[in-house]
């Protein structure tokens, strides 16, 4: 008997993983230059490719900043995305902390137009609906 290929019925949300890389309470921030929300701020982040663990995704994107050294990264938080009818996503969050933000090149990774580090407390807006999202929760650093 061959593999059974399972299709769902109904449209399911995309996971996300989005990585909270911390440095003196402050954290790493970027602004998106993709649709949705273009201009508004994030966290780096990406997709779950299917096969692929969140711990992996999560590895994937630290690999991305060029000369980032970082501690153990830890599972914080999920929040379930509605942006509009069609476009529902799920986001998992690991925080990490950087060991050596002096050596960081940002310019490197192009996800996003401008990186920089903001105080948890008072980052810019707007903000990406994931992170409005994961500050509206309650969550802190």
């Amino acid at each position: 008997m061959g593999s059974l290929m399972l299709k769902p019925l109904v449209k399911t949300p995309a996971v996300g993983v989005a990585v909270l890389i911390v440095q003196q309470q402050q954290v790493l921030i970027g602004r998106r230059v993709k649709a949705p929300m273009q201009g508004s701020w994030q966290l780096p982040g990406g997709w779950l490719r299917f096969g692929a663990t969140p711990q992996q995704a999560m590895q994937a994107l630290v690999i991305g900043f060029t000369g980032m050294r970082v501690g153990q990264a830890r599972f914080v938080a999920i929040t379930d995305n509605h942006f509009d009818d069609e476009l529902h996503t799920i986001s998992l969050y690991y925080q990490l902390p950087c060991l050596n933000p002096r050596e960081l090149d940002l310019g490197q990774n192009k996800a996003c137009e401008e990186w920089h580090w903001a105080e948890w407390g008072n980052l810019p807006e707007p903000l990406f609906l994931p992170l409005h999202l994961l500050k509206q929760s309650g969550f802190r650093l």
